[in-house]
This record gives structure tokens, sequence and C-alpha cells, in this order.
């Protein structure tokens, strides 16, 4: 797609580090699908539902309008910038939670040698502000109340593993250079904008969450991930132009057990 949209500068520059780029040379044009999701989630404030084929770019669609929004929104943002869930991205398997996860550790939370990763451009453009994500289904560290011992202690431990493991995927990116091992497993940096544990999300909630219809029926009749849903309240009180997010993909139909979580979510 040609036809130019009235977007920032600073929008084009940020997806290139990430979520575009990559092995990609030249100049890189949107799809149609891609073009008209981005007009009209975005610019226009409309609903989308996106139909197009396996390996089509859906994927796409729905994260370009989050992340320009992010991008505008943190403009303004200072030291105490407000914390909520700008996006809720929900998925029936978390198989492809996963695979989103590899997404957006591209698109967020990149660093290259020659300084055009998402990161390098917040750390120059936006102060360090980091655009935070987090996957919260069945398999995230710790479950349990964080004021216990024992879910202290599991904590540590799957801390030194994840560590582990991250060590492990910079030696192996750095023996056979290739930098895409780095996005299979979580970033254990500092300066990371992934949240890898339930705990870090309840106190703070991320900027994405990334979660399935299961879990999401949990969340939200307990009182330990309450403040994640009261800090997204706060937030989008606070300001008109405050968009929330909810990206449900795929579109399913489920019957059942699974027909009755979905709806209750829902």
């Amino acid at each position: 797609q040609t036809c130019a949209l009235p977007i920032s500068m600073d929008v084009n520059a940020f997806v290139n580090t990430g979520l575009f780029g990559g092995n990609i040379r030249g100049e890189r044009k949107l799809y149609d699908h891609q073009y008209k999701a981005l007009k009209d989630a975005f610019i226009d404030r409309k609903n989308i539902i996106v139909t197009t084929g396996t390996g089509s770019g859906k994927t796409e669609c729905f994260l370009l309008p989050i992340i320009s929004d992010l991008v505008r929104e943190s403009k303004d943002w200072g030291t105490d910038r407000p914390r909520a869930m700008r996006a809720m991205i929900l998925y029936p398997l978390n198989a492809l939670a996963e695979d989103q996860m590899i997404r957006l550790r591209k698109a967020l939370n990149s660093r290259k040698d020659d300084g055009t990763g998402a990161l390098d451009w917040l750390d120059a453009n936006r102060g360090g502000s980091r655009f935070y994500f987090g996957r919260y289904t069945g398999s995230t560290p710790v479950s349990g109340d964080k004021a216990e011992a024992k879910a202290q202690a599991k904590l540590r431990e799957e801390r030194k593993a994840l560590l582990e493991d991250w060590k492990a995927a910079k030696e192996a990116a750095s023996e056979n250079g290739d930098t895409e091992l780095l996005y299979h497993v979580p970033c254990m940096e500092e300066d990371s904008a992934e949240m890898w544990d339930r705990f870090s999300m309840q106190e703070n909630a991320p900027d994405i969450l990334i979660t399935n219809y299961s879990m999401l029926n949990i969340i939200l009749m307990r009182d330990m991930e309450s403040p994640i849903f009261e800090d997204t309240k706060r937030w989008l009180q606070e300001d008109k132009s405050h968009i929330f997010h909810l990206v449900i993909d795929e579109l399913h139909s489920y019957r059942g057990t699974a027909g009755t979580e979905v709806g209750d979510s829902i």
C-alpha cells in the first residue's frame, strides 16, 4: 500500500526496528489489509475483524495500531509514567501465545549492535521508557501468594533457570551469528521490557498482556490480579484519548466447559 496515512515518523521509525526490518531490505510497504487495519483502528478508531489466509500478515494488523498508540502516548511519559494494560491479546492455546511472544520480543525488546533495535530507539527517543509486555498463563511463574516463603523460593528457582537459558541463547547466537535464537527465550537483561513472572505483573500492569480464555476467567475472579484491572480502569478514565485494545486471535466456536469460560470472560 503506497497511500500515505497521517502517522508520525516516530511510528514509522519504531516499527522498522523490530516489527518489520530483520532480513527485509529497502522500503517496507504495507499490504492492503494491513493498511486498512491501521487506518480503521488507529486513525478512525473503529473495531475491526481481519479474515485473510495463513501467513498473510494478520499479526501486523493488530500490532500496528497497538504500537502506534504506545509510540504516540509515550511522547508525554515522564519518569512516573502511568502503568496500565493498553492491550490484551487472547489466544485459545498456550502454543499460539508463545509464538506471539517471539514476535513481541522482536518488535518491542530488540537490541542490535548497530543501535537500530527497539530498545535502542526507546533509549534515544523516549528517555529509556519501555513498552512492557508479559504472558500470563498457567505456565507463567509463580502461582500462589507472593508473601509466602515457598512462592519466593520458587520464584528464585525459576529466575535462575531463565538466566541460564538466556545465557545459553546469547552464547549460541554469538557462535552461530543467528540473533533469532535470542527471541525464543525471555530476555533477562536488567533493562528488558518483558515481564516473565506473575508477581511483577500483579504489582505493575504490563502495557500488553497475553493470556488465554481459561486464565482470564480465573484472574477476573481473584483479588491478587485486581490491581492490573484497577490500574487500567484508572488510566482509561484519565483521558478520553486512552484506548484499550482487546485482540482475539483467532475466532473459534466453543462448546461445553471451554464455551462457558469464554462466555464468562468476554
